[in-house]
């Protein structure tokens, strides 16, 4: 028998790697090939752990009925008998659905002689609270393991159980290289602490008090600053006066004259006046002085009309009538004017 498996095994090796050769070409095909047959290698040299790890790599990239077989065969050497046991019953199931009945027959014949030595864990709990969560060696198992003997392979493995509301449980057990079961007894999860309570918020900062803006100093009033006269006064001014003027001269003058003729007239005989020569020079004088005067008066008058039109409107202010007064006295003679 150990012979025929012998053999057996050197026909996995051959028909695992044509029946990759037959496959497409690619990346992840060539690594596995590669993987494959470094891995049978190691397998030959018994280096099994290096051999298993080049093998498992090998059938994830491109999973063969051959890969598994020689994985298996791998991982009984390795003393791993649960997990050979499993593949070797994955490849039952392969084999007969290729209807390849020799490699069926070889994997079935491990399953029988490995059942035997299959060493078991059996998780047991009583009333598991709901949400109850297991892990074997970080694989999660379903809570339906419960009482249930798993396979197992030998050595040390942790379980680790959690629940809702519950402090999370872990064990450890070691299983014997030999079969049989090993209970493991999960006690009843303890309560995990209540959170601690939300300390108070503490209360909002009162509002800072208003910040009391300093007043503004009162405004200076501000003394408006001596004004030349404009040109409108000017022109107002010195129309109306010089007008008003030369009309007082003119009237002045013209009264004279009148005063003069009215000695001469009395005088003359038809167009000569004997004797009266120098008065009426100085009624001629005074006559024409009196016809300028009324002149410059009338030129004046246009000037200070020209000034009133020229000069800019205020707004909201009572328009100022404008009078020219002459004022005569004793020493006196001159002109009063309102603009």
């Amino acid at each position: 028998m150990r012979r025929s498996a012998i053999a057996f095994s050197l026909a996995l090796a051959v028909t695992a790697s044509a029946a990759r050769a037959q496959s497409p070409e690619g990346p992840s095909i060539a690594v596995a090939e590669a993987l494959f047959q470094q891995g049978r290698k190691l397998l030959d040299e018994q280096r099994y752990a290096e051999a298993c790890m080049k093998l498992a790599e090998s059938q994830r990239l491109d999973p063969k009925l051959g890969t598994l077989l020689n994985l298996a065969v791998c991982h009984e050497k390795e003393g791993k008998i649960a997990t050979a046991w499993a593949e070797f019953t994955s490849a039952v199931s392969l084999a007969r659905g290729k209807g390849q009945k020799d490699r069926e027959q070889f994997a079935r014949d491990h399953v029988v002689e490995l059942k035997k030595k299959l060493a078991y864990v059996v998780l047991r709990m009583e009333a598991p609270p709901a949400g109850l969560g297991m892990k074997l060696d970080d694989k999660p198992i379903d809570v339906a393991a419960l009482n249930v003997p798993l396979p197992i392979d030998p050595g040390k493995h942790t379980v680790t159980v959690v629940a809702p509301g519950k402090r999370a449980w872990t064990g450890e057990v070691v299983v014997p290289s030999q079969p049989g079961e090993i209970p493991v007894v999960i006690p009843a999860l303890e309560d995990a602490p209540e959170p601690p309570p939300e300390a108070p918020k503490p209360p909002p900062p009162e509002p800072l008090p208003p910040i009391s803006q300093p007043k503004p100093p009162p405004a200076e009033r501000s003394i408006p600053a001596p004004t030349s006269p404009s040109a409108s006064a000017i022109l107002m001014v010195t129309g109306f006066g010089g007008g008003g003027a030369a009309l007082l001269v003119g009237a002045v003058t013209g009264i004279v004259t009148l005063a003069k003729a009215s000695e001469i007239l009395p005088n003359c005989n038809g167009s000569s006046c004997p004797g009266q020569a120098d008065a009426l020079a100085t009624a001629n004088t005074l006559a024409n002085v009196s016809n300028i005067g009324f002149g410059v008066a009338v030129l004046g008058l246009g000037v200070g009309i020209a000034g009133v039109a020229l000069a800019p409107k205020r707004e909201n202010a009572p328009p100022h009538a404008v009078s020219v007064t002459p004022l005569v006295g004793p020493g006196v003679l001159g002109l009063r004017g309102t603009f």
